[in-house]
């Protein structure tokens, strides 16, 4: 029975789309709900419910505009991101210290009165990880899982390096949140896949112009020190892209950014290259050891994303 008032004026045209987009839903699933804020929660409960609103209408009086929502997870996951550990849903508000719309969020978090606890895991199968994470989820790890733990470190002395040429490692993915590690991962990837399917490697780098002309000396050392602090809200605007991205025409992609989330083309969506589309003012191209490097960014990538 909780509504947010409007703290910011909506566009016409943003309030458009979350009409059209919200209007035929019923049901809102929250994965991780761990992560979520007090905060987000209020806001994402004021969007939903203008997008519900009918034309000319007034909001609805119940959260989230009067749609069902379940949030899945559990409490023991990652904490709330890029605010305060006192932001988590479970935690106490406090009129003194907490902002209205925190508080709001935590009224919010407390009309959920049922709770279904899930007793049967069916994601992991192997038996030993399985009773590994259960004695980790209890802070209970004993010995022989410690044990376990050291098999799988490849570096760790007496294992046995598994083969990448054969499944299940011949199309396997690697999940790492170090930057450094999954561009030497894509490197390799990229030629594996060229040498394998005999395939030929596109070299892309980065074109960074001012006024259409290449930057001199000092406007790279601006444009680097720019980059390294960001703007004046201390935001970076880089997002860690590489100074250069190798394609090859059949292989996997992965997007890392939102680009048109109304086409599904977001963070996490997954595909095939099926074909380069070079520039139009493209040199002569030389081949080097099955690499081609291109003097322009290609026109377009074409890629079939995978529909979940």
């Amino acid at each position: 029975m909780i509504t947010r008032a409007d703290s910011h004026v909506i566009s016409a045209q943003t309030k458009a789309k979350l009409q059209m987009f919200w209007q035929p839903i019923k049901y809102l699933i929250i994965d991780e709900m761990s992560m979520l804020s007090k905060l987000f929660l209020a806001c994402l409960s004021h969007n939903i419910a203008v997008g519900k609103m009918a034309e000319g209408g007034t909001a609805s009086p119940h959260s989230f505009g009067g749609i069902s929502v379940i949030m899945c997870s559990d409490f023991h996951q990652f904490p709330p991101v890029v605010v305060a550990s006192t932001e988590a849903l479970y935690f106490p508000s406090s009129t003194q210290r907490t902002s209205t719309h925190a508080q709001l969020g935590c009224a919010i978090y407390e009309e959920f009165q049922m709770v279904v606890v899930l007793t049967e895991q069916l994601r992991v199968v192997d038996i030993i990880w399985r009773d590994f994470l259960a004695h980790l989820r209890m802070g209970r790890v004993q010995q022989h899982h410690v044990a376990m733990l050291h098999q799988l470190v490849l570096t760790m002395p007496k294992i046995s390096l598994p083969d990448s040429s054969t499944a299940p490692w011949a199309d396997v993915c690697l999940v790492t949140p170090r930057h450094g590690v999954h561009h030497m991962w894509n490197h390799a990837a990229v030629r594996k896949h060229a040498r394998c399917h005999g395939g030929l490697v596109f070299q892309c780098m980065a074109e960074d112009t001012i006024k259409g002309q290449p930057p001199m000396l000092a406007q790279r050392c601006a444009i680097a020190t720019w980059w390294s602090k960001g703007d004046s809200q201390g935001h970076r605007q880089q997002s860690d892209l590489p100074d250069m991205v190798e394609l090859d025409i059949g292989c996997s992609i992965m997007v890392t950014q939102n680009v048109e989330t109304d086409l599904n083309i977001t963070n996490g969506a997954c595909g095939t290259m099926i074909d380069i589309i070079l520039h139009a003012d493209k040199l002569p191209l030389t081949i080097t050891n099955g690499i081609i490097f291109l003097h322009h960014l290609p026109a377009f990538l074409l890629v079939i994303l995978q529909r979940m």
